[in-house]
């Protein structure tokens, strides 16, 4: 018999906080505008597919990598940093680079105005309390709307760019990241490449190695673990937001009074935001307590403190990582070009700047942010449920408690 009460579908929305699809998940979370802008810069695309605008971000990308590559910009920027302009000027081709312009500066552009435009629309979509259906089950695929950890996200990136993205359920963006990376990856000789610098042949790596393409994957590389890592973060904040939602109107449609009653007992337990907490409401109505007489009330975060990673138990997107991975993307194409001239090559000059520039920018931002920074979020209680039922069903009551992944509960005293 079925237990659901509140029927998200049924509700549309004028300003939707997120979708869940068999494409992905995609939400209105507020972005910073100048980061978006940031990114866009880098690649032109990576701005509005760090908005969640993907189509716009894959024709970017797209617009991107053919322009770029017929007006050879990237092999004319790497001899300019490497102080040849006479070969820079004779290799790029005028007609390409100056179809190039206006399309780059119109990416920054929109990628910034959209970031305003999607803050507004997510305070609009608080306004109106907006639900969001938390699954698709779809004959393609089924998505669900879960917790799930941002590092992992990024460490599946980290490996072959695109993989943090699936593991995120953003199946469009990963597919289309994984596509290009391999595709540009084969245009580079990357693979080759890799191979004689681990091997030490850094003469053979720079000789079959091609420049223009070669130097497309520091930034492609850089934004797909950054993504991955803040796909992964708003999607467990989309769950939290929905989840409160949830718990809220649940309260209101049961008109919930607790009574201390002959023959019963109060039980208060504390839960993380998970799916645990609706499953653990739906065992206690099974059991035969009645829905009124249990209540479950979402907690305000309080602790305002930043944090370096937020964890899969704390979500709040106040990380530092935002100018570490700038860091990192400007020290890796910069490690890249000089890499074709210096020993060792452009794949571990370009991993020296990855790593580096991560760190420099990580110090930096230490430096600003003068608060208490905690490398790591801390787990919280978020939910808190107070149950009143029969003496009879203590027992069982703490088991399915301890089973849901309960952080804690007190058995409260008869007053």
């Amino acid at each position: 018999m079925p237990h659901q009460k509140f029927e998200s579908a049924n509700i549309k929305p004028r300003y939707p906080k997120g979708v869940i699809s068999v494409w992905g998940i995609n939400s209105v979370y507020p972005r910073t505008p100048w980061i978006s802008a940031w990114w866009a810069a880098a690649f032109p695309g990576f701005g509005h597919m760090y908005l969640g605008k993907y189509l716009h971000g894959i024709i970017l990308v797209i617009w991107e990598l053919v322009v770029n590559n017929l007006s050879h910009l990237n092999m004319a920027i790497a001899l300019s940093f490497l102080g040849r302009f006479e070969d820079a000027k004779a290799i790029i081709n005028m007609d390409w680079a100056l179809l190039y312009l206006a399309v780059y500066i119109y990416s920054i552009w929109d990628s910034y105005r959209c970031a305003v435009e999607i803050k507004k629309a997510h305070l609009l979509s608080e306004i109106e309390d907006a639900p969001v259906t938390p699954s698709s089950v779809n004959y393609f695929d089924i998505n669900i709307l879960d917790k799930k950890n941002p590092l992992f996200g990024s460490i599946w990136s980290f490996f072959t760019p695109g993989l943090g993205q699936l593991y995120a359920s953003s199946t469009i963006v990963g597919t289309f990241i994984l596509a290009w990376w391999i595709f540009v990856c084969y245009k580079a000789m990357a693979v080759r490449t890799w191979l004689y610098s681990f091997l030490g042949d850094f003469d053979r790596a720079t000789e079959i190695v091609d420049w223009q393409w070669f130097l497309f994957l520091p930034s492609l590389y850089a934004f797909a673990i950054y993504q991955a890592f803040v796909a992964v973060n708003e999607n467990n904040t989309l769950f939290d937001i929905e989840q409160v939602r949830y718990l809220r109107v649940r309260a209101e449609n049961l008109g919930q009074i607790s009574k201390n009653e002959n023959n019963t007992v109060q039980v208060v337990a504390t839960f993380e935001h998970s799916s645990f907490v609706e499953i653990v409401i739906h065992d206690m109505e099974k059991m035969g307590i009645p829905s009124e007489n249990i209540i479950a009330l979402p907690l305000e975060n309080l602790d305002s403190q930043i944090h370096i990673i937020d964890s899969i138990h704390r979500v709040d997107g106040s990380s530092v990582l935002d100018g570490a991975m700038m860091s990192a993307t400007i020290f890796s194409v910069l490690g890249t070009i000089y890499g074709f001239v210096w020993d060792w090559g452009p794949i571990i000059w370009g991993l020296i700047g990855l790593i580096g520039g991560f760190i420099l920018g990580l110090i930096i931002e230490l430096v600003i942010n003068k608060k208490k920074i905690k490398v790591f979020s801390n787990p919280k209680s978020e939910v808190i449920i107070e149950v009143t039922c029969n003496t009879s069903l203590q027992n069982q009551l703490i088991e399915v408690l301890k089973s849901r992944k309960a952080t804690g509960y007190v058995i409260m005293p008869q007053r």
